[in-house]
């Protein structure tokens, strides 16, 4: 036995071929594909850091979130024996998914205006559930959010990666320059973090999918664009997709007025009263791979 399997003991590593996200090497640890030997069973991702503080952050959120949708179920958790060198902080969770981003660049690079509606108000019922277990994620883009086609055929949502989560309360200051194309103006501009954020956040994701860029891709523009999006958010999309700038607006109007988990998700039924956002997302599956429509 090689010495990665001597660190995790029961897990088998490699079993299955890896895709790009297992392999890929982030800012808040390492993801790969395992297979647990004791109990046979390979639908599993192993989530290894040399960061105690990311370990320390991350494995709360996965204790609050067991049982819930829109989480991965945490399977198992351990350290690594120093003895081998560096200490490795690991946790097993279930298979989440693909990541939304590889899955559009699949289908297109676009999803339809039905699908766009259907994943916004997943992601914004999985960060509420979030919120209200205690929990900001402070850190939702395109790379956290899992697609997975389950086993009864529908397409469900999930978050992953919580390395900079923190609790809500007291509202955390940013320790780093949190700048970034997902963030909020508030979080670019230095700002305590609150739920909103999250919120705004999980707004800008689907703009990736019409595609709508208002933000373009240099960091140091990023403040003075956002203030640009702020004060005229409805300018960048087209008729039938204002509702998300109306949806921004809706946030930021909570942002000082309080927040109303009703009038949150209500939004979606004002918006188009003929539509169910929680009915299914609607794919196709070409080569034993998912394409969203």
């Amino acid at each position: 036995m090689n010495v990665h399997n001597q660190l995790f003991g029961r897990y088998l590593l490699n079993r299955y071929i890896e895709t790009g996200q297992f392999n890929a090497v982030g800012a808040h640890g390492r993801a790969r594909s395992v297979l647990d030997t004791l109990l046979d069973r390979g639908d599993l991702v192993m989530k290894s850091t040399r960061d105690p503080e990311v370990y320390r952050r991350e494995l709360p959120v996965l204790h609050a979130m067991r049982g819930f949708a829109g989480f991965p179920l945490l399977y198992d958790y351990f350290t690594t024996p120093p003895a081998f060198g560096d200490v490795e902080y690991c946790f097993v969770t279930d298979y989440g998914g693909e990541c939304i981003d590889d899955i559009a660049r699949r289908s297109g690079g676009r999803f339809s205006h039905s699908n766009i509606m259907r994943i916004s108000f997943q992601l914004l019922w999985a960060l509420e559930t979030l919120h209200q277990r205690g929990f900001v994620h402070r850190d939702v883009h395109c790379g956290n959010v899992l697609l997975r086609r389950e086993f009864d055929g529908v397409v469900r949502l999930k978050i992953i990666d919580f390395g900079l989560s923190l609790p809500r309360y007291p509202l955390p200051y940013p320790e780093i320059n949190m700048t970034s194309w997902h963030a909020s103006l508030q979080v670019c501009r230095g700002e305590a973090y609150s739920r909103f954020d999250d919120l705004i956040s999980a707004i800008f994701l689907p703009m990736w999918f019409i595609p709508v860029d208002p933000f373009g891709g240099v960091r140091a523009e990023y403040l003075q664009k956002k203030i640009t999006f702020d004060a005229n958010p409805h300018s960048w999309f087209p008729e039938e997709l204002e509702w998300i700038a109306d949806l921004y607006t809706e946030v930021n109007i909570q942002r000082t007025s309080g927040f109303s988990h009703t009038d949150l998700f209500d939004f979606f039924y004002r918006t188009d009263p003929e539509f169910d956002p929680t009915s299914p997302i609607v794919y196709r599956v070409e080569n034993n791979q998912l394409i969203l429509e």
